[in-house]
Protein backbone atom coordinates (compact mmCIF):
# COMPACT_ATOMS: atom_id res chain seq x y z
CA UNK A 1 0.00 0.00 0.00
CA UNK A 2 1.43 3.67 -0.55
CA UNK A 3 1.80 6.00 2.09
CA UNK A 4 -1.17 8.02 1.17
CA UNK A 5 -3.41 4.46 1.08
CA UNK A 6 -4.52 4.55 5.00
CA UNK A 7 -6.19 7.45 4.41
CA UNK A 8 -8.72 5.97 1.57
CA UNK A 9 -8.68 2.12 2.49
CA UNK A 10 -7.90 -0.04 5.27
CA UNK A 11 -5.61 -3.35 4.65
CA UNK A 12 -7.97 -5.81 5.43
CA UNK A 13 -11.58 -6.82 6.60
CA UNK A 14 -10.60 -6.57 10.10
CA UNK A 15 -9.09 -3.64 10.16
CA UNK A 16 -11.99 -2.18 7.84
CA UNK A 17 -14.37 -3.25 10.67
CA UNK A 18 -12.92 -1.54 13.31
CA UNK A 19 -12.91 1.76 11.38
CA UNK A 20 -16.74 0.90 10.91
CA UNK A 21 -17.33 0.25 14.76
CA UNK A 22 -15.52 3.47 15.30
CA UNK A 23 -18.09 5.32 13.10
CA UNK A 24 -21.05 3.43 13.91
CA UNK A 25 -20.44 5.21 17.36
CA UNK A 26 -20.80 8.34 15.65
CA UNK A 27 -24.29 7.14 13.89
CA UNK A 28 -22.61 7.14 10.11
CA UNK A 29 -23.14 3.45 8.55
CA UNK A 30 -20.75 1.72 6.78
CA UNK A 31 -20.01 -0.40 3.58
CA UNK A 32 -16.90 -2.21 2.97
CA UNK A 33 -15.55 -3.49 -0.28
CA UNK A 34 -12.74 -5.48 -1.50
CA UNK A 35 -10.07 -4.09 -3.28
CA UNK A 36 -8.59 -7.60 -5.03
CA UNK A 37 -7.56 -6.20 -8.39
CA UNK A 38 -8.74 -7.48 -11.71
CA UNK A 39 -7.88 -11.35 -11.34
CA UNK A 40 -6.20 -13.06 -13.89
CA UNK A 41 -8.31 -16.17 -14.14
CA UNK A 42 -11.13 -17.69 -12.27
CA UNK A 43 -9.29 -19.59 -9.25
CA UNK A 44 -8.57 -15.81 -8.36
CA UNK A 45 -11.69 -14.29 -8.53
CA UNK A 46 -13.07 -17.34 -6.32
CA UNK A 47 -10.99 -16.61 -4.00
CA UNK A 48 -12.34 -12.85 -4.33
CA UNK A 49 -15.81 -14.51 -3.80
CA UNK A 50 -14.67 -16.29 -0.35
CA UNK A 51 -13.17 -12.60 1.02
CA UNK A 52 -16.69 -11.27 0.01
CA UNK A 53 -18.19 -13.79 2.16
CA UNK A 54 -16.29 -13.63 5.16
CA UNK A 55 -16.56 -10.16 4.90
CA UNK A 56 -20.30 -10.78 5.42
CA UNK A 57 -19.67 -13.82 7.78
CA UNK A 58 -17.35 -10.91 10.23
CA UNK A 59 -19.91 -8.15 9.74
CA UNK A 60 -22.93 -10.24 11.21
CA UNK A 61 -20.46 -11.51 13.93
CA UNK A 62 -19.72 -8.69 14.79
CA UNK A 63 -23.33 -7.02 14.82
CA UNK A 64 -22.63 -4.00 12.88
CA UNK A 65 -24.57 -1.77 10.92
CA UNK A 66 -22.88 -2.61 8.10
CA UNK A 67 -23.46 -3.37 4.10
CA UNK A 68 -20.76 -5.02 1.29
CA UNK A 69 -20.24 -3.25 -1.40
CA UNK A 70 -19.27 -5.47 -4.35
CA UNK A 71 -17.27 -4.71 -7.21
CA UNK A 72 -17.85 -7.01 -10.77
CA UNK A 73 -14.13 -6.60 -11.66
CA UNK A 74 -12.71 -7.99 -8.77
CA UNK A 75 -15.05 -11.05 -9.33
CA UNK A 76 -14.12 -11.92 -12.57
CA UNK A 77 -16.39 -10.05 -14.54
CA UNK A 78 -13.87 -9.09 -17.50
CA UNK A 79 -13.32 -12.98 -17.63
CA UNK A 80 -16.37 -14.51 -17.00
CA UNK A 81 -19.68 -12.96 -17.11
CA UNK A 82 -21.73 -16.00 -16.47
CA UNK A 83 -19.43 -17.18 -13.22
CA UNK A 84 -19.43 -13.66 -11.99
CA UNK A 85 -22.74 -13.58 -12.37
CA UNK A 86 -22.81 -16.73 -10.16
CA UNK A 87 -20.23 -15.51 -7.71
CA UNK A 88 -22.59 -12.60 -7.22
CA UNK A 89 -25.85 -13.84 -6.47
CA UNK A 90 -23.73 -16.59 -4.00
CA UNK A 91 -22.92 -12.89 -2.02
CA UNK A 92 -26.44 -11.46 -2.16
CA UNK A 93 -27.94 -15.03 -1.23
CA UNK A 94 -25.46 -15.04 1.54
CA UNK A 95 -26.13 -11.32 2.56
CA UNK A 96 -30.13 -12.35 3.11
CA UNK A 97 -29.09 -15.31 5.23
CA UNK A 98 -27.63 -12.65 7.46
CA UNK A 99 -30.10 -10.44 6.69
CA UNK A 100 -27.23 -7.34 5.07
CA UNK A 101 -27.66 -5.41 2.30
CA UNK A 102 -25.24 -5.94 -0.91
CA UNK A 103 -24.35 -2.61 -2.78
CA UNK A 104 -23.50 -2.72 -6.44
CA UNK A 105 -20.33 -0.50 -8.01
CA UNK A 106 -21.19 -0.07 -12.16
CA UNK A 107 -17.62 0.67 -12.77
CA UNK A 108 -16.72 1.54 -15.96
CA UNK A 109 -18.95 1.95 -18.70
CA UNK A 110 -18.78 -1.03 -20.60
CA UNK A 111 -19.84 -2.65 -17.24
CA UNK A 112 -23.03 -0.83 -16.55
CA UNK A 113 -25.54 -3.58 -18.30
CA UNK A 114 -23.68 -6.10 -17.08
CA UNK A 115 -24.05 -4.25 -13.49
CA UNK A 116 -27.31 -3.72 -14.22
CA UNK A 117 -28.50 -6.95 -14.92
CA UNK A 118 -26.49 -9.04 -12.43
CA UNK A 119 -27.96 -6.41 -9.76
CA UNK A 120 -32.31 -7.05 -11.28
CA UNK A 121 -30.95 -10.79 -10.78
CA UNK A 122 -29.80 -10.42 -7.02
CA UNK A 123 -32.39 -8.14 -6.12
CA UNK A 124 -34.77 -11.24 -7.17
CA UNK A 125 -32.72 -13.14 -4.51
CA UNK A 126 -32.13 -10.35 -2.08
CA UNK A 127 -34.83 -7.51 -1.32
CA UNK A 128 -32.01 -5.08 0.20
CA UNK A 129 -29.77 -5.24 -3.04
CA UNK A 130 -28.71 -1.51 -4.06
CA UNK A 131 -26.64 -0.20 -7.78
CA UNK A 132 -25.12 2.53 -8.15
CA UNK A 133 -26.18 4.68 -11.16
CA UNK A 134 -24.05 7.48 -12.37
CA UNK A 135 -25.06 10.87 -13.25
CA UNK A 136 -22.61 11.61 -16.20
CA UNK A 137 -24.08 8.32 -18.30
CA UNK A 138 -26.75 9.33 -20.82
CA UNK A 139 -28.40 5.84 -20.07
CA UNK A 140 -29.10 6.78 -15.97
CA UNK A 141 -32.87 7.68 -16.30
CA UNK A 142 -33.76 5.38 -18.40
CA UNK A 143 -31.72 2.43 -16.18
CA UNK A 144 -33.61 4.10 -13.00
CA UNK A 145 -36.78 3.36 -14.66
CA UNK A 146 -35.75 -0.58 -15.48
CA UNK A 147 -34.73 -0.74 -11.52
CA UNK A 148 -38.15 0.24 -9.86
CA UNK A 149 -40.13 -1.69 -12.55
CA UNK A 150 -37.52 -4.68 -10.46
CA UNK A 151 -37.75 -3.43 -7.40
CA UNK A 152 -34.10 -2.64 -7.42
CA UNK A 153 -32.78 0.25 -5.66
CA UNK A 154 -30.88 2.73 -6.37
CA UNK A 155 -27.92 5.25 -5.64
CA UNK A 156 -27.34 7.87 -7.30
CA UNK A 157 -23.69 8.57 -7.79
CA UNK A 158 -21.96 11.77 -9.75
CA UNK A 159 -19.51 9.32 -10.55
CA UNK A 160 -15.43 8.37 -10.87
CA UNK A 161 -14.67 6.96 -14.36
CA UNK A 162 -15.05 8.98 -17.62
CA UNK A 163 -18.88 9.40 -18.75
CA UNK A 164 -21.27 10.81 -21.45
CA UNK A 165 -20.45 13.96 -20.07
CA UNK A 166 -17.77 15.35 -17.46
CA UNK A 167 -18.47 19.13 -17.49
CA UNK A 168 -19.21 19.78 -13.63
CA UNK A 169 -22.50 21.64 -14.03
CA UNK A 170 -23.99 18.87 -16.57
CA UNK A 171 -23.05 16.58 -14.46
CA UNK A 172 -24.77 18.55 -11.77
CA UNK A 173 -28.07 19.24 -13.49
CA UNK A 174 -28.27 15.35 -14.37
CA UNK A 175 -27.49 14.51 -10.87
CA UNK A 176 -30.05 16.78 -9.52
CA UNK A 177 -32.29 15.06 -12.00
CA UNK A 178 -32.08 11.78 -11.55
CA UNK A 179 -32.35 12.66 -7.22
CA UNK A 180 -36.28 14.19 -7.94
CA UNK A 181 -36.37 10.66 -10.55
CA UNK A 182 -35.37 8.58 -7.97
CA UNK A 183 -37.70 10.07 -4.92
CA UNK A 184 -40.60 9.99 -6.93
CA UNK A 185 -40.25 6.06 -7.40
CA UNK A 186 -39.23 5.30 -4.11
CA UNK A 187 -39.39 5.78 -0.45
CA UNK A 188 -35.42 6.59 0.12
CA UNK A 189 -33.17 8.54 -1.83
CA UNK A 190 -29.64 7.08 -2.08
CA UNK A 191 -26.80 9.35 -3.30
CA UNK A 192 -23.50 9.57 -2.96
CA UNK A 193 -21.90 12.77 -3.86
CA UNK A 194 -18.99 15.18 -1.92
CA UNK A 195 -19.74 18.38 -4.10
CA UNK A 196 -20.73 20.92 -1.63
CA UNK A 197 -22.97 22.61 -3.71
CA UNK A 198 -25.33 19.56 -4.27
CA UNK A 199 -24.95 18.53 -0.70
CA UNK A 200 -26.90 22.00 -0.13
CA UNK A 201 -29.42 21.17 -2.63
CA UNK A 202 -30.42 17.61 -1.38
CA UNK A 203 -30.52 19.48 2.48
CA UNK A 204 -32.49 21.67 1.44
CA UNK A 205 -35.19 20.13 -0.99
CA UNK A 206 -35.74 17.15 1.71
CA UNK A 207 -35.52 19.15 4.89
CA UNK A 208 -38.35 17.71 6.23
CA UNK A 209 -37.97 14.20 5.68
CA UNK A 210 -34.64 13.43 6.27
CA UNK A 211 -35.49 9.86 7.11
CA UNK A 212 -35.83 9.18 3.38
CA UNK A 213 -32.54 10.24 2.34
CA UNK A 214 -29.18 8.76 2.66
CA UNK A 215 -25.82 10.42 1.89
CA UNK A 216 -22.84 8.66 0.48
CA UNK A 217 -19.51 9.53 0.82
CA UNK A 218 -15.94 7.94 0.73
CA UNK A 219 -13.41 7.32 3.35
CA UNK A 220 -10.59 9.98 3.60
CA UNK A 221 -13.31 12.75 2.37
CA UNK A 222 -15.66 15.39 3.49
CA UNK A 223 -15.00 14.61 7.36
CA UNK A 224 -16.43 17.09 8.68
CA UNK A 225 -19.45 17.05 6.99
CA UNK A 226 -20.26 13.40 7.62
CA UNK A 227 -20.06 14.17 11.17
CA UNK A 228 -21.99 17.05 10.77
CA UNK A 229 -24.81 15.69 8.81
CA UNK A 230 -24.98 12.63 10.47
CA UNK A 231 -25.17 14.95 13.90
CA UNK A 232 -28.03 16.62 12.28
CA UNK A 233 -30.16 13.41 11.87
CA UNK A 234 -29.47 12.78 8.19
CA UNK A 235 -28.82 9.16 7.21
CA UNK A 236 -24.89 9.21 6.56
CA UNK A 237 -22.94 5.83 4.90
CA UNK A 238 -19.32 6.08 4.29
CA UNK A 239 -17.72 3.35 1.68
CA UNK A 240 -14.66 1.57 3.37
CA UNK A 241 -12.45 -0.01 0.66
CA UNK A 242 -10.22 -2.56 2.34
CA UNK A 243 -7.16 -4.91 0.72
CA UNK A 244 -4.17 -4.63 -0.73
CA UNK A 245 -4.18 -3.76 -4.44
CA UNK A 246 -5.10 -0.16 -3.88
CA UNK A 247 -3.31 1.83 -6.46
CA UNK A 248 -6.45 2.05 -9.37
CA UNK A 249 -8.45 3.43 -6.63
CA UNK A 250 -6.21 5.49 -4.93
CA UNK A 251 -5.39 7.03 -8.40
CA UNK A 252 -9.11 7.75 -8.97
CA UNK A 253 -9.37 9.73 -5.73
CA UNK A 254 -6.39 12.01 -6.15
CA UNK A 255 -7.56 12.65 -9.90
CA UNK A 256 -10.65 13.69 -8.39
CA UNK A 257 -8.79 16.00 -6.18
CA UNK A 258 -6.39 17.20 -9.25
CA UNK A 259 -9.60 17.62 -11.47
CA UNK A 260 -11.68 20.16 -8.88
CA UNK A 261 -8.96 22.27 -8.27
CA UNK A 262 -8.24 22.94 -11.91
CA UNK A 263 -11.84 24.21 -12.17
CA UNK A 264 -11.62 25.98 -8.74
CA UNK A 265 -13.28 24.01 -6.93
CA UNK A 266 -13.15 21.57 -3.46
CA UNK A 267 -15.01 18.61 -1.96
CA UNK A 268 -16.97 19.52 1.16
CA UNK A 269 -14.91 19.62 4.24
Amino acid sequence: MSSTGIRWSEPNIRQALLWCNARQDQNIKCTVAFLGGTPENNAKAQLALDTNLDALKLIRQQGLDTSLTVKLTVLGGLLDNAKCRQRTLTIARAAKDQKLTVEIATESRDLVSFALESAIACAKENGNVILDLQAYLDRSHEDLKLAARSGLKVRIVKGAYVGDSNRNEEVQSRFRSLVEASAENSQETLLGTHDPELIDWVKAKFQRRKESVEFGFLKGLSDKTKVDLASQGWRVLEYVPFGEKTEAYENRRLKFLRDLEGLGKAPAP
